[in-house]
């Protein structure tokens, strides 16, 4: 009797875990908040510095072969440039710096699926089931 309630108890606490794992892995960092971005609050937009930023990104081979694919050619993206505010200049260079190059949203995913399997595992075994993979 107290063996079941032991077995039961593991695992009402191993599915905890996997379900605490899984919510606290899909919620994003909190380290972007901490930065300011230039210009919040009031401040003046620096527009020099933010058309030179844009302009290198345009610049990459990647950015310019998808541009390329959407028909746009270099002079009509230079005139669409130049109409831009420096309200939306400065909106496109911040969300410059928030592109993730690396994609390193599928690999916290797939760490957090090695722990889970891993302490599914150590749960078995401390309850004394064999894990057999075949």
């Amino acid at each position: 009797m107290v063996r079941k309630a032991g077995i039961s108890f593991l695992r009402m606490i191993t599915l905890y875990l996997i379900f605490a794992l899984l919510i606290i892995s899909t919620i994003p960092s909190p380290s972007a908040a901490m930065f300011i971005t230039p210009g919040a609050g009031g401040a003046l937009v620096d527009g020099t510095g933010d058309m030179a930023k844009v302009k290198t990104f345009l610049e990459s081979k990647i950015v310019q072969q998808r541009l390329a694919d959407f028909g746009l050619t270099g002079e009509e993206i230079s005139d669409r440039l130049n109409q831009l505010s420096q309200d939306q200049l400065h909106q496109i260079a911040t969300h410059i710096d928030r592109i993730d190059y690396g994609g390193d949203g599928a690999l916290g995913v797939l760490i957090s699926i090695l722990v889970i399997i891993i302490l599914i595992i150590v749960v078995m075994k401390l309850v004394g089931r064999q894990v057999i993979i075949k």
